[in-house]
């Protein structure tokens, strides 16, 4: 037969790969804590996650969203990954920049390992993710108090390339009114994402239980309805792996970042420091010049120095701060030298110290107004629960785990925030250069099969 008589044979597609990892899903549901264990056991995909293995996960230091996801992610506390706070440190700004920016981090993050092994790496409504230079597929948590339009530009500007269609589809599904709701959209999106790109790791971030507890407290109907909706959301999420045919090759995690403390009291530190002198106003009121200032961060507060003051000067302000403490009627229970958190939290920042409110005290940055605002006051109009405190006290956060590589029914006594993203990082067979965190072995069916 010569050439010209043969027929074209289809040749068939090279065998894929065989697979070293399972894929990897994370699930933030920001503010769970142990206590909310036993009613989410009644929502039915909450109950699909805890029937694997859970435990307590106990927060680093500040117990605040931003410092916490991106332990999540790096294994690091502060002193490794350098996110200090929600906040970036901005003195006379009433509403500072949050901490938006993945090039920010000053540690490898478990994109970065993904991205060296050749994974594919999504991230949805994940702080500190904006103009990440390694996740595949990112769509960052960020917005502007101007309104959804803004909003919705500077989304476009920090997510990826391919993350920036996932926004033009969903835009439709952000909820504004007087601020912005993300749970609906990041739901949309991660579902989009797991059917169209597949990716290998998929971080996504839910805040609706965090927020419900900001504005009405800690155990309310609201709250419980957020866990509700956000029980629908993972239902989403674990529906559309199932679909696409991957759950069975997916290992789930759900996790939160802090617990919350009902508050009785907000504290505007900077008011005092004006009164002393120590920030200066200019005729319109707004801050002209400072000696110290403290950076409110939640329940606690950073006590910063001015990089010109001097040795009287230093002297001055922690004179104060120690007066502060005595002082019954001023909030503040203790004074903590920066050396102090960096050896018991692995805490460091541009500070010299930190804060510790008396219970249930919330710090403000603002310096205007009065110094203190009670929950009887007429004109109390600020949280109703917060977190920030030392890691230790109150309850503590969730990390439970579901999938393949996962020993069901076993539960463990407690974790540390790093420690989740070590054990994200051993089963995706990658390994932090540096670690706070160890893998929490006892949740891993031995060996882990693949």
């Amino acid at each position: 037969m010569s050439p010209s008589d043969q027929t074209a044979q289809p040749v068939a597609p090279d065998a894929p790969a065989p697979r070293s990892h399972r894929r990897l899903v994370v699930i933030s549901v920001d503010a769970m804590s142990v206590v909310d264990v036993p009613f989410a056991r009644t929502l039915p995909n909450f109950a699909r996650i805890l029937a694997g293995g859970w435990g307590s996960a106990e927060a680093i230091y500040p117990t605040v969203t931003y410092p916490n996801h991106t332990s999540q992610t790096t294994a690091r506390t502060v002193d490794g990954h350098g996110i200090y706070a929600n906040e970036q440190v901005q003195v006379g700004e009433r509403r500072p920049d949050w901490f938006w920016d993945a090039r920010d981090i000053t540690c490898p993050t478990i994109f970065d390992l993904a991205a060296h092994k050749g994974l594919t790496s999504a991230s949805v409504g994940w702080p500190v993710t904006g103009w990440s230079p390694s996740i595949d597929i990112a769509v960052p948590e960020i917005w502007d108090t101007a309104g959804l339009e803004p909003t919705l530009a500077v989304l476009r500007e920090a997510a990826s390339p391919r993350g920036r269609s996932y926004v033009d589809r969903h835009a439709g599904e952000i909820g504004w009114d007087t601020k912005h709701r993300f749970g609906r959209f990041n739901t949309s999106v991660a579902v989009d994402m797991i059917r169209t790109d597949q990716p290998d790791v998929l971080f996504v971030h839910l805040v609706d239980v965090d927020s419900a507890r900001h504005s009405t407290g800690r155990f309310t109907d609201e709250v419980r309805e957020a866990f509700e909706r956000v029980d629908g959301w993972i239902g989403e999420i674990l529906d559309a792996l199932t679909e696409s045919g991957v759950s069975e090759d997916t290992n789930v995690a759900i996790v939160s970042d802090h617990g919350h403390v009902e508050v009785g009291r907000c504290f505007r530190a900077n008011h005092l420091l004006v009164q002393e002198g120590l920030v200066r106003l200019d005729e319109d009121g707004q801050v002209a010049s400072w000696d110290a200032w403290v950076h409110g961060c939640g329940l606690t507060g950073q006590l910063h120095l001015n990089p010109a003051a001097d040795d009287s000067t230093r002297e001055r302000v922690l004179a104060l701060i120690e007066e502060w403490v005595q002082d019954p009627e001023i909030p503040v229970e203790a004074f903590h030298p920066l050396a102090d958190m960096r050896e018991d939290y692995g805490y460091d920042g541009p500070f010299i110290g930190i804060l510790e409110g008396t219970s249930g005290t919330n710090f403000q940055n603002l310096w205007d107004g009065r110094s203190l605002y009670g929950r009887f006051d007429p004109d109390y109009t600020f949280l109703l629960s917060q977190h920030g405190h030392l890691p230790e006290q109150d309850i503590q956060a969730v990390f439970a785990m579901a999938g393949p590589d996962i020993e069901p029914g076993v539960k463990f006594s407690r974790c540390t925030v790093p420690d989740e993203a070590a054990t994200f990082a051993h089963l995706l067979g990658l390994e932090f250069p540096e670690a706070d965190g160890t893998p929490v072995t006892q949740i891993l069916r031995v060996p882990a099969q693949v």
